[in-house]
This record gives C-alpha cells, sequence and structure tokens, in this order.
C-alpha cells in the first residue's frame, strides 16, 4: 500500500527531472509571466508541510483540477528548462481515494465538501479567464453572474463539469444556455449571443436549433 510518509518531501523531489507523489493541493492561480503571459499554477505542499512548489498547468489541460483545491492528489510533475531558466509543469493527477488517505486529510474532505459550490464557480472563472477578448470573458462573467442561488450544487458541478471539455465557442455557448434554463422563453440564450462580436457561438445554436 502506498504510504504517504514514504515518499520524498519537496525539497528532495525537486532535485530530480521528474517525480511522482501524493500532495496537498493547496491553490490553484492565476498568474502572470514576466513576459506578459497569463499562467495558471498549481500550488502544493507536501505531507510534512514544510514545503510548497509551484506547477504550471499548461495548455487547457487540468481545467477541473479546482475541485480538488485543500484535498490530496497523487501527481507526476516535471521540469521544463528554456533559455532562461526553468520551472515545474503537472504531467497528470488524479485525486486520492479513501484507502490511501490519512485521518487528517478524510477529516479535510469532509470538510471541504461544504465549499464544492464555490469550487464548481472558481473552475468555471477560471474557464471564463482563457477566453481569448476581455468583451468575451465580461460577457461570460455576466452570465454566471445569473444562475439562482437556488440552484443546486449538484447542478452547478454538472455544469462546470461538461464546460470544462469544451472549445471557447461552444463553452460560451453553454454557459450562456445553462444559466438562463430557468428562463421558459427559449429566444433568451439566442438574443443574448447575438450581441457579441464574435459571432460563433450564435451559428452553432441557430444550426443546433435547425437539428443540424
Amino acid at each position: 500500500m502506498h504510504s504517504l510518509n514514504a515518499q520524498p518531501n519537496l525539497s528532495e523531489a525537486i532535485t530530480q527531472q521528474r517525480f511522482k507523489g501524493c500532495y496537498l493541493l493547496e491553490s490553484v492561480q492565476m498568474k502572470i509571466t514576466a513576459s506578459g503571459w497569463p499562467v495558471r499554477i498549481a500550488t502544493i505542499k507536501d505531507v510534512q508541510g514544510h514545503n510548497t512548489l509551484e506547477l504550471r498547468l499548461l495548455g487547457n489541460h487540468f481545467l477541473a483540477i479546482n475541485h480538488f483545491i485543500g484535498d490530496y492528489i497523487q501527481l507526476e510533475a516535471a521540469i521544463k528548462r528554456f533559455r532562461n531558466g526553468y520551472f515545474y509543469y503537472l504531467a497528470w493527477y488524479e485525486p486520492v481515494i479513501e484507502p490511501l488517505m490519512t485521518p487528517k486529510a478524510l477529516g479535510k474532505a469532509v470538510t471541504n465538501s461544504k465549499t464544492d459550490r464555490e469550487r464548481c464557480l472558481e473552475a468555471i472563472r477560471q474557464r471564463i479567464q482563457f477566453l481569448p477578448s476581455q468583451s468575451e470573458q465580461s460577457f461570460c462573467f455576466n452570465a454566471l453572474g445569473n444562475l439562482s442561488h437556488e440552484t443546486s450544487t449538484d447542478v452547478i458541478k454538472g455544469i462546470s463539469e461538461q464546460l470544462q471539455a469544451l472549445d471557447d465557442d461552444k463553452f460560451i455557448l453553454e454557459l450562456t444556455y445553462q444559466t438562463n434554463k430557468q428562463n421558459d422563453d427559449i429566444g433568451v440564450t439566442g438574443r443574448l449571443l447575438s450581441q457579441l462580436i464574435n459571432k460563433r457561438p450564435y451559428q452553432i445554436w441557430e444550426h443546433r436549433l435547425l437539428g443540424y
């Protein structure tokens, strides 16, 4: 059985080109690099709680990792070198199943279940920040604000998981549709999408209505 205490702490792990282990996912944040590019950063902490390490989340991978903030995850990380330095990036991860959890981690998981709703919303917010234009980001943040406070956590989680796998245009369409489902007027989604400079989400919606 995997032992959390048998693995190297992060001060030892970062001396390797690649390393695997079970670590606490402390946070996921958007940061701007020295060259001005936005990157998503996951901060992990070792079991002993002494060391932390920032891992870049490359491309559109790992968009749903926010669900596991505050929990332990199994992961593999690797170093990527470039002319002016290096950084560590996340190669893969998976949530820790109950047999691998310490009692402390299990207690933390119970506590964190109360914040599932906010985690899901934060995952959607993070995805919105990857949209190519500020106008599309603003549009989607407004759409997200239309979610009813009565919408259940399970529904929000379902929306979050569905949206993470979509390209930008379908993401905009589905977020607009899902956040206006309580409205009986089927034309609301189309009217909102027609306001965008980017007409592709509207065209996808139009084709869907026509059965294409």
